[in-house]
C-alpha cells in the first residue's frame, strides 16, 4: 500500500459514505461509488498503469449495484403480493413507486432529499390501491392492507439496496486498500 492508495481509499471511504445516505433516499447512491470506484481505476491507469481493481471485482461491484436495484424494485410488488394483491396491483405497485419518486422529487422538494423516499413509498401504496381498484370486485377499505403492505414492500426494498450498497463500498475502499 502506497501514499497514494491509502489517500484513494480515505476518499472511497467518505465520499462513498455519502452516496451510501444517498441510497437510503432512493436517489443511485450505489451507481454513484461505482463512478467513484471508475474514477479511482482511472487514475490508477493513469499513474504507474497498475490498476487498483482487478475486472473480476469491477464486474462483481456492477453485478451487487444491478442486484440491489432488482431487489429494490421487486420487493414493492412482492409487498403488495403479501398484503394481498394481485397481479394490476403488484404491477401498480411498481410502477406508483416510481412515479411517486418523480413527483416526490419536485413536489416535496421542501422537504430536502426526503421527498423522493416519501413520493416512491405514497406512490407504491397509491399504484397498488389503483391496480387492484381496476378489478371492481373489493369495496376500497380492502385495498390499504394491500397497499399498506406495497409501501412496507418498498421500504424494506430500500433497506436491502442499501445492504448492497454496504457491501459495494465495503469491497471498493478494501480494494484500495489491499492494492
Amino acid at each position: 500500500m502506497t501514499g497514494e492508495t491509502f489517500v484513494v481509499a480515505l476518499l472511497m471511504a467518505g465520499l462513498g459514505g455519502g452516496c451510501l445516505f444517498l441510497t437510503l433516499l432512493t436517489l443511485p447512491g450505489n451507481w454513484a461509488i461505482l463512478i467513484l470506484v471508475g474514477a479511482a481505476q482511472l487514475w490508477s491507469l493513469s499513474g504507474d498503469g497498475a490498476p487498483l481493481y482487478s475486472g473480476w471485482t469491477l464486474v462483481a461491484l456492477f453485478m451487487l449495484a444491478i442486484l440491489g436495484e432488482v431487489c429494490e424494485t421487486a420487493m414493492g410488488a412482492a409487498g403488495a403480493r403479501v398484503g394481498g394483491a394481485r397481479g394490476r396491483g403488484a404491477w401498480g405497485a411498481v410502477l406508483g413507486s416510481f412515479a411517486g419518486a418523480l413527483l416526490g422529487t419536485v413536489l416535496l422538494a421542501f422537504i430536502p432529499l426526503a421527498g423522493t423516499l416519501a413520493g416512491a413509498l405514497i406512490g407504491a401504496a397509491v399504484g397498488a390501491f389503483i391496480g387492484e381498484m381496476t378489478y371492481g370486485d373489493r369495496r376500497a377499505i380492502s385495498l390499504v392492507l394491500p397497499a399498506a403492505a406495497a409501501a412496507a414492500g418498498r421500504m424494506a426494498g430500500v433497506l436491502v439496496k442499501f445492504a448492497f450498497g454496504v457491501a459495494i463500498w465495503l469491497v471498493a475502499v478494501i480494494g484500495a486498500l489491499w492494492n
